[in-house]
């Protein structure tokens, strides 16, 4: 059965709010050139892609570079023509050690006003491409249930996350399956991320698009829009409608308080074959009305956990709004290693980076370029987590079985053998004698 959950009086360790990711376009030239010869940044790697113009038969496909630049968790990628940035306003808050405490939106703004002041920008000339937003509550269901009972938004299935523990995403599939990036729900247990920072039961709610189609529906076009304060408002109120048009079949009731009848109702609504043959129906409302008969038999038994999260994320969001709740920002350093930008060779501190993984490797002798097996067992001590990770990565199925002693060795080897063949293909690319039309900065570069 369902705790008491407060619905006027909120929990005292409920947790975080709004602006989470963001990724910035540049094109004037100009500015990207101030950013290439600015000292600030710190030069990661360089990689080479295929650009394929579907356009243009003719010559259809290109070989370009980009170059990688970092400055304190924010990572600058340098294309032939624009300036890709990928910020994470609320790491750069806490240091880059995590994201998981309150973070209002007078912090935000803030930290978007740091980050302007720090690089002399026009706001109006930093165009948003990517957004992530949300809000985290803490339930008083266990965590673990709680996600696992997260089941559709709007007609569109939750699917598990594999790069995240007890994590889930919901969007609207294109014909070949693949995601639409118009709009993502993601729905994690926040709590069992950083359980040095949070309650392990912290609830993380959260919206994303990569179209501006959606947000510029809010009036987002510009980093110089989200320095309004009544932006935030469209954001929070989105919030909420996007969690009302969730379905969560909840396998906790305590059938022992409900009669037979509305006992053998609520187990045809918590079938996931009813839900499916639902969708399936030619009738375009049968969904909606069977969620809501659904709902309001909850109420009748007053177990309804969805109402009751609901009132969470309303009561925070109002007291985020105004500003009602604050948390000082984090220097110290438990925590700091670990990655915050998957899969985009980026980690959250500005000390020696492994061009390969992306990973702090601080730990390690000072004229260390890649990681190797100090800073794997040191992974594998502090945070077994991304060195799971690392492993799934580097590490060949053959070895799979063997003590950690022989995976670390095997996953440095691995590391190292990419490093030789991406630094062959570039000196195949480019020969040392050769011209090149995009002539990148490499000021201070390391060798790879």
């Amino acid at each position: 059965m369902l705790g008491n959950v407060a619905t006027h009086t909120l929990h005292p360790n409920i947790r975080k709010i709004m602006l989470d990711f963001l990724k910035i376009w540049i094109l004037n030239p100009q500015i990207i050139e101030s950013f290439k010869n600015n000292d600030l940044l710190i030069w990661i790697t360089k990689k080479d892609y295929l650009k394929i113009d579907n356009r243009n038969f003719e010559n259809s496909e290109e070989i370009l570079t980009k170059e990688i630049k970092y400055y304190k968790g924010i990572l600058f990628c340098f294309y032939p023509d624009k300036l890709e940035i990928l910020f994470k306003p609320h790491y750069f808050f806490n240091n880059n050690l995590h994201n998981a405490n309150d973070f209002t939106i007078v912090d935000c703004l803030k930290v978007l006003n740091e980050f302007i002041n720090i690089f002399h920008l026009d706001p109006e000339e930093c165009k948003i491409v990517n957004i992530e937003f949300g809000v985290n509550v803490i339930i008083k269901e266990p965590i673990e249930d709680f996600v696992s009972f997260l089941s559709y938004h709007e007609k569109n299935e939750f699917r598990t996350d594999p790069g995240l523990l007890y994590s889930k995403k919901a969007y609207k599939a294109r014909r070949n399956g693949k995601m639409n990036s118009y709009k993502i729900i993601k729905a994690y247990a926040k709590g069992l991320h950083f359980p040095n920072y949070t309650d392990k039961n912290t609830f993380r709610f959260e919206v994303k698009s990569k179209q501006g189609a959606y947000f510029n529906r809010f009036g987002i076009y510009s980093l110089s829009d989200l320095m309004n304060f009544k932006i935030y408002n469209r954001l929070a109120e989105e919030v909420i409608k996007e969690f009302k048009s969730v379905l969560i079949l909840y396998h906790n009731v305590n059938f022992e308080l409900i009669n037979d009848q509305d006992s053998s109702k609520i187990m045809k609504y918590l079938s996931n074959h009813f839900w499916f043959k639902t969708l399936q129906n030619n009738n375009r409302n049968k969904y909606n009305l069977e969620k809501k008969k659904y709902y309001k038999l909850l109420d009748k038994v007053g177990q309804n956990i969805h109402k009751e999260v609901l009132q969470l994320i309303q009561d925070k969001l109002k007291l985020c709004l105004n500003g009602a709740i604050s948390t000082p920002q984090q220097d110290d350093n438990i925590g700091a290693i670990s990655t915050i930008y998957k899969e985009r060779n980026c980690t959250n501190s500005e000390v020696n980076i492994c061009p390969i993984t992306g990973m702090n490797i601080s730990m390690q002798k000072e004229d260390s370029i890649l990681l190797s097996h100090t800073g794997l067992k040191y992974y594998f001590k502090t945070d077994k987590k991304v060195f799971d990770e690392v492993k799934r990565k580097f590490l060949s199925s053959v070895w799979k079985d063997d003590d950690y002693q022989t995976q670390i060795k095997e996953i440095a080897h691995n590391i190292r053998n990419k490093s030789s063949n991406l630094k062959l293909k570039q000196d195949k690319l480019y020969p040392t004698n050769q011209f090149r039309i995009f002539t990148l900065h490499q000021k201070n570069s390391p060798n790879v």
